[in-house]
């Protein structure tokens, strides 16, 4: 059986090889096999499975119906029994589990933090080692390998389809106004009252696309393009926030930074419901070992 299974799997796995190259013959040359020999593995494929998954085409090969529905299993399948035959390899040397988690400082508690607790008492030999990074960090982070799951607002269009983005929350907006502003005392603010204002530009290297967020929020809920000035010197958002607001300068936020404490801001909520963050967790494919499946179940995310 144990043999079968791993004739199966590799199977399988040129398979999704011969439909990345959408070519018998480049496939072959991928993996340095004869193109004879990958035809008998396809044909012993259709026979296992009583039908056919491959049909020629003048550029090459392309899937049937039941050739795309198959290659979706076949990720899931193929990815499920690597992760597993790593973390029993892991076991049987008697190497401690770990989990590494890319997190935004002021998301944690209120997203991840629950989760992370029950993890760690269902897996108590589990290190569990959490990094506390930009978005942008998370995102060359992941490409790298170096973290298996990140807690991030931006940039997932950055990353490639070998990693899954799941959305956790959708948060409203506030702005961070200096002490002295006319707003500071109001108990929310729209954005059509800030026309006029400077706003705070981001650094796509540190969040991916915040600038762009923050010209779309003032466009379509404000009516006005903002004027924007970049605060270079800063290492934290805090130190950003507090920087901005000596510059005069206004931030617009997710609602979750409203707990951090800086020096001289005022957080003031913003009125309108359409101005909001996606807060998503990510993780890479085929990394989808025990810990990380019992952390997205308890963040009530299906995994792949």
């Amino acid at each position: 059986m144990r043999i079968t299974i791993s004739i199966i799997l590799d199977k399988l796995r040129l398979f999704l090889v011969v439909l990345e190259e959408g070519s018998l013959r480049r496939a072959a040359d991928r993996l340095r096999i004869s193109q004879s020999a990958i035809t008998r593995q396809m044909q012993s494929l259709e026979l296992d499975l009583g039908g056919r998954v491959l049909e020629r085409t003048s550029a090459g090969v392309r899937p049937t119906n039941g050739g795309h529905a198959l290659a979706e299993r076949a990720k899931t399948l193929l990815a499920d029994h690597d992760s597993t035959m790593a973390e029993v390899r892991r076991l049987v040397r008697g190497e401690s589990e770990r989990l590494r988690i890319g997190y935004i400082a002021s998301a944690v508690q209120e997203y991840l933090g629950p989760a992370v607790a029950v993890l760690r008492r269902a897996y108590p030999r589990l290190k569990v080692k959490m990094l506390d990074q930009t978005p942008g960090e998370m995102i060359i982070a992941l490409r790298q390998g170096k973290i298996d799951l990140a807690l991030t607002l931006h940039g997932i269009d950055l990353l490639s389809r070998d990693f899954y983005a799941r959305k956790l929350a959708t948060v409203r907006s506030l702005v961070a106004l200096p002490v002295s502003h006319r707003f500071a005392t109001e108990r929310q603010v729209s954005l059509s009252q800030l026309k006029g204002e400077t706003f705070v530009r981001g650094s796509d290297d540190v969040v991916p696309g915040y600038t762009q967020r923050i010209i779309q929020f003032c466009r379509k809920y404000g009516g006005f393009r903002p004027r924007l000035a970049t605060i270079d010197k800063a290492t934290s958002l805090v130190e950003s926030l507090a920087l901005a607001a000596n510059e005069e300068a206004i931030s617009i936020q997710p609602v979750f930074i409203s707990h951090l404490n800086v020096p001289n801001v005022v957080m003031v909520p913003i009125a309108d419901a359409g101005a909001t963050w996606d807060l998503f967790v990510v993780w890479q494919r085929g990394k989808i070992a025990g810990p990380l499946r019992t952390l997205l179940s308890e963040l009530n995310l299906k995994s792949q």
